[in-house]
């Protein structure tokens, strides 16, 4: 009897282990630190310098974006955030009407699922995502959903651009 009781408290023991070990791993709130590393880690190289509040940063075919850290507890030092923002904009070639613009974004939100397209109110084409870490996301998560969006980002392209996929 001794030595179940003594297996069974080893055995919750390392499941303890395990499972703080599973959450060492869990954000439940975002760092500056945090995202450029999940950025990294999904392909994208940081072109900003630490002071700037702002995120710029390229991922592949030289697809320029920016993130913002946002919701933080404390705005200022931008410090315990609850999301993490990315944009990338574009520009309609020349003789693109803005019905194609429409139908552009429009078979963008229609057929992908990591971000939104808009025109916002200055007139930009954008595409958005926004990630959230209540009640925790992990690590790995985190720099997936940003490649992703990089993927249907690039994938935006072609129903902007149709002609340059041809």
């Amino acid at each position: 009897m001794r030595s179940i009781i003594l297996a069974a408290a080893a055995m919750l023991a390392l499941s303890g282990g395990a499972a703080q070990a599973q959450t060492k791993d869990t954000l439940d709130t975002f760092s500056r630190a945090d995202f450029e590393q999940a950025l990294r880690a999904a392909g994208a190289t940081i072109n900003s310098n630490a002071d700037s509040q702002r995120i710029d940063f390229t991922f592949e075919g030289g697809v320029m974006a920016d993130g913002l850290l946002l919701a933080c507890e404390d705005e200022q030092a931008n410090t315990k955030c609850y999301g993490s923002s990315m944009l990338a904009t574009f520009t309609a070639n020349e003789g693109t009407s803005p019905d194609q613009v429409l139908e552009a974004i429009n078979k963008y939100n229609y057929l992908e699922n990591f971000g939104r397209a808009y025109i916002d109110p200055e007139g930009t084409i954008s595409v958005r995502m926004y990630i959230i870490s209540d009640g925790g996301i992990t690590r790995e998560n985190y720099s997936r959903q940003i490649g992703l969006w990089f993927n249907s980002v690039l994938d935006f392209f072609g129903y902007l651009y149709p002609e340059e996929e041809a």
